[in-house]
């Protein structure tokens, strides 16, 4: 930290983690510690600001400062934050954030020549809705409307249909939420950096 610089106050402190859910502003990352970096530098701003801030894992703060990830992606990254939080609940972004993870790893250590037909190897389980290979989450009955943002945006649908589950140790769930089209898209362009 430069000499001359003061401290991020503490309430500014806590907003931009609260904003994160005190994890990772990266959707495919959520990892904790996180660190606060300023996505325009201080050097050149020479002031702490809400919408200059985003909460990082010291990993990907490196790769930032490092060049690694653009400034352009890590703006899309914050304007996606407050895109989420002002329309899902948590219980909803829990569930996008579910999605965002089983999708980069499938795509991780794949060249990224190849990630496109990763990505179409997924669509096309999606539109079969054959396997759980997207991670469809299993719920009980009572339970959707905790969901209804993400419902009402066709982001996910519940399906009463339920695949065989084999042996489980519960009893079998009244339904399954499953990601749509429309949410695989969503939860790309948040993969990505852009805008949803």
């Amino acid at each position: 930290m430069a000499q001359d610089r003061p401290d991020i106050p503490t309430a500014l402190k806590r907003t931009i983690l609260v904003e994160a859910g005190h994890r990772c502003a990266i959707p495919t990352c959520r990892q904790t510690p996180v660190e606060l970096a300023h996505i325009t530098p201080w050097s050149k701003i020479k002031e702490h600001t809400f919408d200059n801030l985003i909460a990082l894992c010291p990993t990907y703060h490196t790769r930032f400062d490092r060049d690694d990830i653009d400034r352009k992606s890590m703006l899309q990254y914050k304007q996606n934050l407050e895109v989420l939080n002002g329309r899902y609940t948590d219980v909803e972004r829990q569930v996008l954030k579910v999605y965002a993870r089983i999708l980069g790893e499938n795509a991780r250590g794949v060249a990224s020549d190849d990630v496109p037909s990763v990505i179409s190897t997924m669509r096309a389980n999606l539109s079969a809705r054959s396997t759980f290979a997207l991670g469809d989450i299993a719920i009980h009955r009572g339970m959707v409307w905790l969901l209804m943002n993400l419902i009402d945006d066709g982001i996910v649908e519940v399906l009463k249909e339920i695949p065989d589950w084999g042996k489980l140790p519960t009893e079998k769930p009244d339904g399954v939420v499953a990601l749509t089209a429309k949410g695989m898209e969503l939860i790309e362009k948040m993969i990505a950096a852009e805008p949803i």
